[in-house]
């Protein structure tokens, strides 16, 4: 590359050019063997679970901060007490929060859903319409036995895959 390249800026006036196909170049190659870093940006917008408000996280830090001051004080038992209770008042508090905006926000998705659709996933749930996915089993031993539990086939299995070992071990014994 280094005999081309010489030879063509040499011969061809058009310098600039060259320039700009080899950085194109040497930037390509970078592109391909480093790995490019990129920030992202932390999206605070995003929640977890629809129920979980502002109020709840403001909780939860309150919480956790009375958490902290109560483990740390260790010498004054009269404080610490004071503290435990303070730190049992917040977390029950917080807790029942919990509870509630988790009934509110399911009793939300109740009503929107009743109202756009009747027989939607509610009504589903409700009269056990949904069934759980059955477990499809496809091995069956020689003999025609079909396992129908996991065990069962896990035995089936490890009776296939070391077969050949049991009999080997079997021979060596024999003898």
């Amino acid at each position: 590359m280094d005999k081309y390249l010489s030879t063509k800026t040499t011969t061809e006036n058009n310098l600039e050019q060259h320039i700009e196909f080899i950085s194109e170049e040497i930037q390509s190659a970078c592109y391909g063997t480093f790995r490019k870093t990129t920030t992202r940006k932390k999206n605070n917008n995003k929640k977890t679970v629809p129920w979980w408000t502002d109020n709840l996280t403001i909780m939860r830090k309150r919480v956790n901060a009375y958490r902290r001051v109560f483990q740390r004080t260790k010498h004054n038992e009269i404080l610490r007490e004071d503290r435990k209770k303070n730190y049992g008042e917040a977390k029950r508090t917080y807790e029942t929060e919990i509870k509630k905006e988790k009934l509110n926000s399911c009793k939300e998705y109740c009503n929107v859903t009743a109202s756009t659709n009747p027989w939607s996933q509610v009504y589903k749930l409700a009269a056990r319409k949904i069934r759980p996915k059955s477990k499809t089993i496809t091995l069956t031993k020689q003999d025609g036995f079909e396992p129908r539990k996991t065990k069962e086939t896990m035995e089936v299995l490890l009776d296939y895959l070391f077969e050949e070992e049991n009999t080997e071990e079997n021979q060596y014994q024999n003898r």
